[in-house]
């Protein structure tokens, strides 16, 4: 359900598909949320090529759009969307911990072997079943963490090799990778019919800056697989 009016996102000239709408009144989440609790959130993504998010290219792959639900009408998709069945998911509020890979915790690596013992212990406890679709808190990793690889490939450097992590510009963008939050995470789900890879996942990524002036346009999604 959008907006009248609103056009439907489109990346290189193609539909983008739709995976989900979102009502922020369902949500608690320790963020301030920067817009109207009972709006609506709508993710989009090029289902068509799937980017992965370490190519500046990649900018307009995923879009999010906010929708004030008494004016919302439903909108068919364009011709040639990959469309999915229609599942309502009800919200639950869960306890996140960064995974061990994290920068916030990789101390724990050089502490004493019974810390990370017990933080891997910590960690297990907190596992969700499978399929994990989150709002919010912190991912569930399948290879690195991703707050570098949003914060370079948004500002325009391919990360897609390691060669990209060493130019000039990183080390002055390096310290504003804090400033992104998992907006999203989607899982492989059989159900519904989404697969990303090989079991992978997609994150929505925004900054803290972004997400309290309801800024979405400057979102990125990153696409992990085993």
């Amino acid at each position: 359900m959008l907006s009248p009016g609103t056009p439907w996102p489109a990346y290189k000239d193609r539909p983008l598909s739709f995976l989900g709408q979102m009502r922020l009144d369902q949500l608690h989440t320790d963020h301030e949320l920067p817009v109207e609790k009972g709006r609506l959130l709508a993710f989009f993504y090029d289902l068509e090529e799937q980017p992965w998010g370490y190519d500046p290219a990649d900018r307009g792959s995923c879009q999010v759009i906010q929708t004030d639900p008494e004016s919302a009408v439903a909108v068919v998709p364009p011709l040639g969307t990959v469309e999915f069945p229609a599942h309502e998911l009800t919200p639950i509020e869960e306890a996140t911990l960064p995974d061990l890979a994290e920068p916030v915790v990789e101390h724990i690596y050089t502490a004493d072997i019974g810390a990370e013992r017990a933080y891997w212990e910590a960690l297990d406890e907190a596992r969700t079943p499978e399929p994990v679709h989150r709002m919010f808190g912190w991912p569930d990793l399948i290879q690195n963490p991703m707050q570098l690889e949003c914060q370079l490939a948004s500002h325009g450097i391919y990360v897609g090799n390691p060669e990209g992590y060493r130019g000039p510009r990183v080390e002055p963008l390096r310290t504003g990778a804090a400033d992104w939050l998992l907006l999203l995470q989607v899982d492989t789900d059989e159900a519904v019919g989404w697969m990303w890879g090989d079991l992978g996942r997609i994150y929505f990524w925004i900054t803290e800056q972004d997400l309290r002036a309801g800024r979405f346009e400057n979102l990125w999604l990153i696409f992990q697989c085993s």
